[in-house]
């Protein structure tokens, strides 16, 4: 679908459900291109679901776009919700991977609308913040969204919803929060991923180093929790730096990062439903996100 489409559809949580509408950041030169969300009246712990970091990645967009019911059934439920759908618009329209480059390669002058190592403590000790500013207007602007929404909307569940076009061999997870091991939200999710047609990388490494169990990694190299200057270690960051000052973080319980396989030739219907089956079933994985506090 095209960025009008999925904003069309993505608005009708507004106009037929009563959800919040905010716009996170607009272009100048294009006021009609927007980072959006949308959130319940209702407020408390809450569901997130985040997707479109990546321009070239557009299964998850596509996939909350298709299942938006699901998601207005939940909060009619009175589950808290916060949604992203569209992180990236203007390099989703592109079909780049980030918002000021056509280059995949980040090393080349491209920067993530999710970094947030402004926000996040340095490596070594943990007493300042890992950079010294954003990387790009967007990239603020999401962030200190997320930091703001997060007070009256404290993340219990992150589905953060991403694709991988390196991966030939298969799809996976990233599981972050204060239970990245063994989680149960994170073997559903593969469940329902395999379920659907993905293959899984149930064994081996990444490309970076990190270990695969069963289709998920939660640690990094050396063992360590996976700290990678994300949105996703941000939400759930249990210490930030705001304006260079510590500060407790979102300290989301239960951050789920889904990677279906993008490589040239996959079929992006294919992966437009294994990760709709994901946000179908947000439901019983918020119920599951229960037991991982």
């Amino acid at each position: 679908s095209t960025y009008e489409q999925l904003t069309q559809r993505y608005q009708s949580l507004a106009t037929e459900h009563g959800w919040l509408e905010e716009t996170i950041y607009a272009y100048s030169d294009e006021p009609t291109l927007a980072i959006r969300a949308w959130r319940t009246k209702q407020h408390g712990e809450a569901l997130w679901i985040i997707a479109g970091i990546h321009g070239e990645e557009p299964a998850g967009p596509n996939a909350i776009a298709g299942n938006l019911a699901t998601l207005a059934r939940l909060a009619d439920d009175g589950v808290p919700i916060v949604l992203i759908p569209l992180c990236n618009p203007k390099a989703y329209r592109n079909n780049w991977r980030y918002p000021n480059t056509a280059e995949r390669d980040w090393r080349r002058g491209g920067y993530s609308v999710g970094d947030a190592e402004y926000l996040l403590p340095d490596l070594e000790q943990g007493t300042k913040p890992r950079a010294a500013a954003p990387s790009g207007p967007e990239t603020h602007a999401l962030t200190q969204h997320v930091l703001k929404v997060a007070e009256a909307y404290p993340p219990r569940l992150v589905l953060d919803l991403h694709e991988d076009e390196l991966s030939t061999e298969g799809g996976y997870i990233y599981s972050q929060g204060t239970r990245p091991d063994d989680n149960p939200v994170g073997a559903e999710v593969i469940r329902l991923l395999a379920g659907n047609g993905i293959p899984i990388r149930l064994e081996g490494h990444t490309r970076f180093g990190e270990p695969i169990a069963n289709g998920v990694i939660s640690r990094d190299d050396a063992g360590a929790p996976i700290r990678d200057g994300s949105i996703d270690e941000l939400i759930a960051a249990p210490v930030v730096f705001v304006n260079g000052e510590r500060r407790p973080g979102p300290s989301a319980a239960t951050v789920i990062v889904v990677e279906t396989p993008a490589f040239a030739g996959s079929q992006l219907a294919l992966r437009v439903a294994a990760q709709g089956a994901v946000v179908q079933h947000a439901p019983q994985l918020w119920r599951l996100s229960a037991a991982a506090d």
